[in-house]
C-alpha cells in the first residue's frame, strides 16, 4: 500500500462541558459528552521510503503542524523507517471548539497505523494520542462518549443522530486563554451520567420528530424515566426553546473574551428559532469556543436550506466571515473499524 486518500477527520460537539477542578500539572478536569458530526477535514497520506515526514499542498498552516508532529511521534514510538507526505484540506474552522486539529492528528495516527502496517491496538494509539492533546483520544476511541478526567476517561454511550446547526462567528479563541478565565474557588459538584441519560430519554419526542427510532439513544436512560401525562416529553411546545442539559462552564469566559460568541448565539435564536428552523432547545457554545450549536428539526427547513449546508441567501445578512452549516450527528467515527481492539 503506497497511499491513502480522502481520509475523513470529523468534528465533534460537546453537549455540555463541566469543569470540575484543576490538577497540579495545570490541566483541568472536566465532564462532557462528545458527539461526532459530519463536518470533516480531509487528509491524503502518501508513503515515502526515505523516512522523511513533510506537509504538502498550499495552505496557511505551518510546515511543522500537529499532523507532522503526530507522524514523528508515531515514527519514534515504533522505530518505523518509512516516511509520509501529508496533504491536509481544512474545512473545520480553527480555534472553534470543534476539535478539528485533534481530529486531524487522530486521523494521521489511524491512517499511518494502516499505511505503515504497524498493527498497533486502540489502547496503544490512545496513549500516544494523549501526548498530543486532551481531545485527541476521543477520536481514536471512535465512539460517542461520556468523558471525565482531562477528557481521556471515556465511557461509550449510544446517542441519537439529530441535526445540529453549527455557527462559527469568524473568529477563533485560544483554549488556554478561555480556561484562564475560570474561577475554581467555589467547589463544583460532579454530574452523574444517569442525569444526562434521563434528560435524553425524556426528550425523545423531539428525536422521533427528526425521523429517529424511539429506541435509539442512551440505553442507560430507558429504565430510569417514566413516560406519561405531564412528562417532559408530553409538555414541550413544538416551537418552544427549552434548556439543554447541564452547562458549558467555559461559555461566560469565552463571551467575555470574544463578544461575537454571544452575537452568534442570539442570531441563531432569532433568525432560525423564529423563521427558518424549528429550534426546540437553546443555543450553546461547544468546547472552548468560538463555535455555537443548536439542535434543529430539519423537517421544518425552508427552501433556503439544504441537508448539508445553508445557501448564500440564508446567510446574506450574517456578518462577513461567519460560517454556518447543518451537520448530522454520527453514531461513531468513520474510521473506527480500522483499528484492532
Amino acid at each position: 500500500m503506497q497511499a491513502l486518500f480522502n481520509l475523513p477527520a470529523p468534528a465533534k460537539i460537546n453537549w455540555f462541558l463541566h469543569v470540575t477542578g484543576r490538577r497540579p500539572d495545570g490541566y483541568h478536569t472536566l465532564q462532557t459528552v462528545f458527539q461526532f458530526i459530519d463536518w470533516n477535514d480531509s487528509l491524503d497520506l502518501i508513503r515515502r521510503d526515505d523516512g522523511v515526514i513533510r506537509r504538502i499542498g498550499a495552505d496557511d498552516l505551518p510546515a511543522d503542524d500537529l499532523c507532522v508532529r503526530t507522524a514523528r511521534l508515531l515514527q519514534e514510538d515504533t522505530g518505523c523507517t518509512s516516511g509520509v507526505d501529508i496533504h491536509l484540506r481544512k474545512s473545520i474552522p480553527q480555534q472553534a471548539g470543534l476539535g478539528g486539529g485533534s481530529s486531524d492528528a487522530a486521523t494521521v495516527l489511524i491512517g499511518l497505523n494502516r499505511l505503515w502496517r504497524l498493527g498497533l491496538t486502540r489502547d496503544h494509539l490512545m496513549r500516544l494520542a494523549l501526548k498530543l492533546g486532551a481531545d485527541v483520544p476521543i477520536f481514536i476511541y471512535g465512539r460517542n462518549a461520556w468523558a471525565e478526567g482531562v477528557g481521556e476517561k471515556l465511557q461509550a454511550i449510544d446517542l441519537p443522530t439529530p441535526w445540529f446547526l453549527v455557527v462559527h462567528p469568524g473568529r477563533g479563541l485560544s483554549t488556554s486563554a478561555v480556561f484562564s478565565t475560570l474561577d475554581l474557588t467555589t467547589p463544583r459538584p460532579e454530574a452523574k451520567i444517569m442525569g444526562f441519560a434521563e434528560w435524553l430519554f425524556e426528550s425523545r419526542r423531539f428525536f422521533r420528530s427528526c425521523g429517529l427510532n424511539e429506541h435509539e439513544g442512551m440505553n442507560a436512560g430507558k429504565a430510569s424515566a417514566e413516560e406519561g401525562p405531564g412528562s417532559f416529553a408530553e409538555t414541550i411546545p413544538s416551537k418552544a426553546v427549552c434548556a439543554l442539559w447541564g452547562r458549558n462552564d467555559l461559555q461566560p469566559g469565552a463571551i467575555a473574551l470574544e463578544p461575537e460568541v454571544a452575537r452568534a448565539m442570539e442570531l441563531v435564536r432569532t433568525q432560525f428559532g423564529r423563521r427558518q428552523l424549528a429550534l426546540p432547545f437553546d443555543v450553546r457554545m461547544t468546547g472552548s469556543g468560538s463555535a455555537v450549536f443548536a439542535l434543529v428539526d430539519v423537517a421544518d427547513m425552508s427552501e433556503g436550506q439544504s441537508e448539508r449546508g445553508l445557501t448564500p441567501g440564508v446567510m446574506a445578512s450574517w456578518p462577513s466571515g461567519w460560517a454556518g452549516r447543518l451537520c448530522q450527528g454520527l453514531r461513531e467515527h468513520p474510521l473506527r473499524h480500522w483499528i484492532q481492539a
